[in-house]
């Protein structure tokens, strides 16, 4: 078997070709799906890790935005070429050209919106959707000139428009008047010979315009026959008075199909001229559709990508087997970190099998840059040959036995396995004597081992596993088994072998136990001690592992009684707070009541007669020393608590309702429920203090704006509806109704322009890029009408 071969095989083996089938399902175009046919592994370091990265962007992408409008339709190449060759284009292939340019716009919009995004936020998950297909899109040319031309010529039922040419339309004209002086003709004619007809229709027979003339009538009515109907009772024949009008018509029409010709073949040229960008574009997209494929197969299957590593070292972490879908079992396996070779022991159908091809799989799709189904820090070595003798490939043509199919694949593998190898073989030794088959494995995988190539191994024979315990650098693994149901759990142990089970399935079946003893006894004492210590490692690890989940068990339950009183300390430091604000706020309120209630005693204290002065002025001296070291006691206290002073109101302020946004002027206040009622407008609203902010008087100039523009913000829509206009028509209302938003003072506006051709929203950017009042626009997004929208933000 040659290498390459043996390369092929392997590959076949570990079930490649199947995978890549699921991954292309996920592509949506044919050629995309044919690039994902051709993935091959790779043994770059650098161009591995740039396509794990495109999937993994792609993946990013999906999950926050959607798939890109992306199109690429399977022969476009060849018409390209064609065009290149200045052969003429027909309509349907100049559409198929024109799709793949707007799919170049609407891609290339498409990132750029995502880019305009990514500058605007600071956040880890933006900054994700940065490299290969940033890179990728920027490289996609628009060629608005061709669109353009292309768009004046063919309409979206790909026939030519009259727009195409002065000389088409003048022809077109001349064929619609020449067709109705005909039918007017042929309707004088049918009122005229209406007894000579078998209807009062007027229809077409050799492309001319005729009338149904009953058979015996033939020779009376004037005109040429050009046909018959089936039932032999009707003739068609074209009155001799519109025989000039139909030759008129009929000249009009080879007119009509030259300069069609003449207009495709010039627009066939300019295409031919830009073939290079269109085949450029094309291949780009094809590209961006291959990396969508893998990054929706890498979100479809929660897949990760593992951190790549030139050192031989694969640590797979819940990998899961794509083919088996729903009912895999994820699997934690790794080699190449403290030990070359591993040996896989377990039942048969316990899943040996399925792990060793599960690692095989993922360092195949981790080299073609496919991410995979595993859990986040797998790690997966980069190798140069992957080896892989799987299951029993027994050649009926050259008579060859399972024993000597399997060492014929593995004298093909010794010829090239190195460092930079990995080989996987799946029972090996089988198929001779079992001590003869065993002995030989020790020596191949010591022989692999010798070479520092990285070898994994699954075996039935109790020598390969004593063989594992005792050689450095190697390692055993196991598939469980419950003893319990006598059933597989396909759960893979590492670092203990598994045990044959044999003869306690044997007795749960209910062989006589007197039997089993007696087989035991014909067991040899090493082997005995061996599955002895087998058992002994595995029920020690059910030990471990019951207490590590009671463990986790118990500081879930802390974890939670932790929230729940950290959730408690919360709501009484809230409690807290809000028992402190009460407080003081009826405090603060006693306060301004006995300074007013100490005003009037004081006053009225003076007007007495029977008082004497001196002392009540001295007494309120001292009264309003105490009044002020209760307000400042207060003042300082809210400083430590509030971010920004009471401001002190009176009657006539100017003043704005925070919790509604509007302004107004205090007409009174409440001092003892610290309320004041507000003017705003033909509203009278009662507000609280603490609710009122001041408000500077404008000047007149700052006014006399904000008024005009209150009173254009009334009249002015933040949405314009551009469909149906034309290009010159669309960036005229464009403009000035950009200055009338700006005037009215929106900051953001929404313009409708379809998606179509994409000429009306080539228009609207067209202009929005030379308005001066324009500060940046993007596409919409999904939700606010996705292409068919232009959102324009304003100075």
């Amino acid at each position: 078997m040659a290498l390459q071969k043996a390369h092929e095989q392997s590959l076949e083996m570990l079930e490649f070709s199947k995978i890549k089938d699921i991954v292309k399902d996920y592509a949506g175009t044919e050629p995309g799906q044919k690039r994902i046919d051709s993935l091959r592994p790779l043994k770059y370091r650098d161009e591995i890790e740039r396509r794990l990265l495109e999937a993994e962007q792609a993946s990013h992408i999906l999950d926050e935005k959607g798939r890109p409008p992306l199109l690429a339709p399977e022969n476009l190449e060849d018409l390209v070429m064609k065009a290149n060759k200045e052969l003429v284009l027909n309509p349907e292939e100049i559409s198929s050209i024109d799709g793949v340019l707007r799919s170049s716009v609407n891609t290339a919009d498409f990132f750029s919106d995502i880019c305009t995004e990514q500058q605007e936020s600071q956040s880890a998950e933006s900054r994700l959707l940065e490299g290969p297909l940033q890179n990728y899109s920027e490289q996609l040319e628009s060629l608005p000139g061709l669109r353009k031309e292309i768009d004046k010529v063919i309409d979206d039922k790909n026939e030519i428009k009259n727009t195409a040419s002065s000389r088409l339309r003048e022809i077109r004209k001349s064929m619609d008047r020449t067709e109705r002086e005909i039918k007017n003709q042929l309707n004088r004619t049918i009122k005229k010979e209406r007894d000579l007809l078998q209807d009062d229709v007027i229809t077409r027979r050799e492309n001319r315009y005729v009338v149904p003339v009953k058979q015996e009538h033939r020779n009376t009515f004037s005109g040429i026959i050009h046909g018959r109907s089936s039932s032999g009772m009707t003739v068609f024949m074209e009155p001799m008075a519109v025989v000039e009008l139909n030759n008129k018509l009929r000249e009009l029409r080879q007119q009509e199909e030259e300069e069609i010709h003449r207009i495709l073949q010039e627009l066939s040229f300019k295409i031919g001229q830009e073939a290079a960008v269109i085949r450029q574009n094309y291949r780009l997209l094809i590209k961006l559709d291959d990396c969508f494929a893998r990054g929706g197969f890498m979100e479809d299957w929660d897949g990760t990508v593992p951190r790549i590593n030139e050192k031989g070292i694969i640590d797979i972490k819940q990998g899961r087997h794509p083919l088996l879908g729903d009912e895999a079992v994820p699997i934690d396996i790794e080699v190449g970190d403290g030990f070359n070779t591993l040996v896989i022991t377990g039942p048969n159908t316990g899943g040996k099998t399925v792990s060793l091809k599960t690692l095989g799989l993922f360092v195949v799709l981790t080299s073609a840059g496919v991410p995979l189904p595993a859990e986040d820090g797998s790690k997966i070595s980069i190798f140069n040959n992957v080896f892989a003798d799987i299951g029993d490939e027994q050649s009926i043509e050259q008579n060859l036995s399972t024993f000597s199919s399997h060492m014929n694949n593995i004298r093909t593998f010794l010829k090239q396995a190195g460092s930079e190898s990995l080989v996987l073989l799946d029972e090996i030794g089988v198929g001779t004597d079992p001590r003869e088959g065993a002995a030989l494995a020790i020596s191949i995988l010591e022989e692999f081992k010798s070479r520092a190539a990285v070898s994994v191994a699954t075996t039935h024979y109790s020598q390969l596993k004593s063989y594992a315990f005792t050689t450095e650098n190697v390692e055993n693994a196991s598939v469980e088994f419950d003893v319990e149901t006598l059933s597989p759990t396909y759960r893979l142990i590492m670092g203990i072998p598994g045990g044959s089970n044999a003869f306690e399935i044997a007795l749960r079946l209910g062989l006589p136990e007197r039997l089993i003893k007696e087989a035991r006894s014909l067991l040899e004492k090493d082997e005995l001690a061996v599955e002895e210590i087998i058992r002994e490692l595995n029920e020690e690890r059910q030990r471990f592992e019951e207490l590590n989940s009671e463990l986790e068990k118990k500081q879930a339950r802390l974890d939670r009684r932790e929230e729940e009183l950290a959730a408690r300390e919360k709501e009484l430091e809230e409690k807290k707070q809000e028992i402190i604000e009460e407080t003081r706020g009826k405090a603060k309120r006693d306060l301004k009541r006995l300074r007013t209630r100490s005003k009037e005693i004081i006053s009225e204290l003076k007007n007495s007669d029977f008082t004497d002065k001196r002392q009540v002025d001295k007494f309120e001296t001292q009264l309003n020393l105490e009044l002020k070291e209760l307000k400042n006691y207060f003042s300082q206290d809210e400083k430590s608590t509030e971010k920004e002073p009471e401001a002190d109101f009176s009657s006539g302020d100017k003043v704005k309702i925070k919790s509604v946004g509007k302004e107004g002027e205090i007409i009174s206040i409440d001092e003892d429920d610290q309320k004041a009622e507000v003017q705003a407008g033909v509203m009278q609203i009662t507000a609280d203090l603490a609710d009122l902010t001041p408000v500077r008087e404008k000047s007149t100039a700052e006014s006399n704006v904000k008024k005009y523009q209150v009173k254009k913000s009334d009249s002015i829509s933040p949405s314009l509806d551009l469909r149906g206009d034309r290009y010159q028509e669309a960036q005229r209302k464009l403009r000035k109704y950009l200055d009338d938003a700006f005037l009215a003072g929106l900051n953001e506006v929404e313009v409708i322009h379809g998606k179509g051709s994409g000429a009306l929203r080539e228009a609207v950017r067209e202009a929005a890029d030379s308005h001066k009042h324009v500060k940046k626009y993007r596409g919409g997004k999904e939700g606010e009408g996705g292409m068919g929208v232009t959102i324009i933000k304003l100075q």
